[in-house]
């Protein structure tokens, strides 16, 4: 199976394994919540503010990380 997405991430945060995989959570999270698919969130930027909002908010609630400290972009590998 191809791969035609990519998700970058930016971190202003220390790279942990634990914020690693908090982020991954998050994201799964959000896109089952939303029901959308990554090629939906990546063709709407309304979508992509959520889901750095959520993953954001997750992180500050869970580790108390600066809000902001991650920001979450996704291209197509096409």
């Amino acid at each position: 199976m191809k791969n035609d997405m990519t998700v970058i991430v930016s971190m202003l945060c220390e790279k942990t394994p634990k914020v690693m995989s908090l982020i991954q959570e998050s994201l799964d999270i959000f896109i089952a919540l939303r029901g959308s698919s990554v090629e939906e969130i990546m063709n709407d930027k309304t979508l992509l503010d959520d889901l750095n909002r959520y993953v954001n908010e997750t992180l500050y609630d869970e580790m108390d990380l600066e809000y902001g400290s991650v920001i979450i972009k996704i291209v197509s590998n096409k």
